[in-house]
Order: structure tokens, then C-alpha cells, then sequence
């Protein structure tokens, strides 16, 4: 078994990943927690590089041995979690290793994500997915990073087993239709009854839908607002939620 101390050096590249671009200097990303370690180990753990552990959780090192690990002091520990109260386990995954998955998922729906930026909904949303057996969600390049560790913490172990990936603006012509849009000038959700398959197109909470996106949806779908009801928008997790019940409702 591959144990030793977590150096200084190795400690502050390990905080720089909670950055992007650190992210994609050194293509790496991380997952923290036991419920998402524990998702990790079970469904993809040709991902993980190493395993970093807090000094006083490092009698659970046994279970881990065909994996290095680095044991941690309580500072170091605070300095590389993104979380306010570090749960003490954190591993290193390489991203050339989750991207290099192939497509090999099929579902009836695909989900495109455009401008959504906030990592806890991107997150839930990819969740979600799974649930309703939505097997691939992709990211516009202006929503949250895919490799984001709230993001990741969010999907509760979905990320490992559905195929998520950010795709640029001539990419997403590639997707499969009809192409289904969420918009409050479409139709109400309840009298489209969809054609069994397609992608569905989510956006921006505030801004909606890109232009470029608008101009070429086959249909345009709408969640109606109880007459009652002022707020603005409704919180894209939740929007995606109902569109992925009412697609693959009998």
C-alpha cells in the first residue's frame, strides 16, 4: 500500500483545483465526501489518481489498497476542500479519463443545459437525469464547469455513470431531434405530448434561451404560472425536473 505524508507543494496544486483554469492546467478535478467517494469506488474508480485522507480519518485507510494516499493535517485539509466543513476524504481524478468514455449511452432524451451557470442546480439537474433515465446531459460553453466540485457533490454520483459534457456552440446542431425548448412563448407542457424522443433545451433563469438556440427549436414549450403568482422565473432544476416527469410519463 502506496501511504505517505501530503506535502506542502502537492497540497497548494491540490487548492488550485477548485479553480477552472487550474482544473485544466493540470487535468485534474476532485471529489469530496463519503457518499460521492463511495459512488466513485463503485461505478467509475479508473478515475481516481489518488486518495487524500485527514490525518485523524487515516485509520480507514485499509480501505483502500490498490489506491496511493496521502495523509493530511487539519490545515491542509481546509486549504484543498471547496466545502466549508471538510468531511476529511477527498479524491483525485483524472479528467482525460472520465472525457475519454465513450458515448455509449442511449436514452430517448438528451438534455442540453445553455447558460446555466450555477453548480448546485447543474448538479441536481444531472441527478435528476438519472432518475428519469436521462442518460446524457450536456453543458452550453458558457454554463458552469463541468468539473466543478459543487457540481460534482450536487449529482450524488450521477456524473459517474451518465455521459455529461460541456459542447460548443456548433456541436449542439449534432443533437437529436426535435428540438424542444423551455419558453414562456411556448405551449403549455401539458398539452404537448412530445414525440418520444429529442433533446430538451434549458436556459439561463434570467436571460432564457440564446437567440441562436430560439431560431432553431422544433417546438417551443412553456411550464404555465399559476394566475396567482408573481415570481419571475422558476428555478431550472425544478423546470427540468417537470419536463423530464412529463416526457417520460406513461
Amino acid at each position: 500500500m502506496n501511504i505517505q505524508r501530503l506535502s506542502k507543494n502537492y497540497a497548494k496544486l491540490l487548492a488550485s483545483l477548485n479553480f477552472k483554469k487550474f482544473r485544466q492546467k493540470y487535468q485534474l478535478f476532485t471529489v469530496e465526501g463519503d457518499k460521492s467517494i463511495s459512488e466513485l469506488l463503485s461505478s467509475a474508480p479508473q478515475l481516481i489518481k489518488e486518495i487524500i485522507i485527514s490525518e485523524n480519518r487515516q485509520d480507514e485507510k485499509s480501505h483502500y489498497p490498490n489506491i496511493p494516499i496521502h495523509i493530511a493535517d487539519h490545515s491542509q485539509m481546509s486549504a484543498i476542500s471547496s466545502m466549508s466543513t471538510p468531511p476529511g476524504i477527498l479524491a483525485v481524478c483524472q479528467t482525460d479519463k472520465y472525457l475519454n468514455k465513450k458515448d455509449e449511452f442511449y436514452s430517448d432524451y438528451a438534455l442540453y443545459l445553455d447558460d446555466v451557470r450555477d453548480a448546485g442546480n447543474a448538479g441536481t439537474i444531472i441527478r435528476t437525469a438519472e432518475w428519469f433515465g436521462f442518460r446524457r446531459v450536456f453543458l452550453s460553453q458558457g454554463s458552469i464547469d463541468l468539473f466543478h466540485p459543487r457540481l460534482i457533490q450536487a449529482t450524488m454520483g450521477s456524473f459517474f455513470r451518465i455521459y455529461c459534457r460541456e459542447i460548443s456552440a456548433d456541436s449542439f446542431k449534432q443533437l437529436p431531434r426535435p428540438w424542444i425548448g423551455a419558453d414562456m412563448e411556448g405551449i403549455s407542457l401539458e398539452k404537448y405530448k412530445g414525440t418520444g424522443h429529442g433533446t430538451i433545451f434549458l436556459g439561463n433563469e434570467s436571460l432564457g434561451l440564446s437567440k441562436a438556440i430560439l431560431e432553431n427549436l422544433d417546438e417551443k414549450v412553456k411550464i404555465s404560472r399559476h394566475p396567482s403568482g408573481q415570481t419571475e422565473s422558476l428555478n431550472v432544476s425544478i423546470a427540468a425536473a417537470l419536463f423530464m416527469y412529463h416526457f417520460t410519463s406513461p
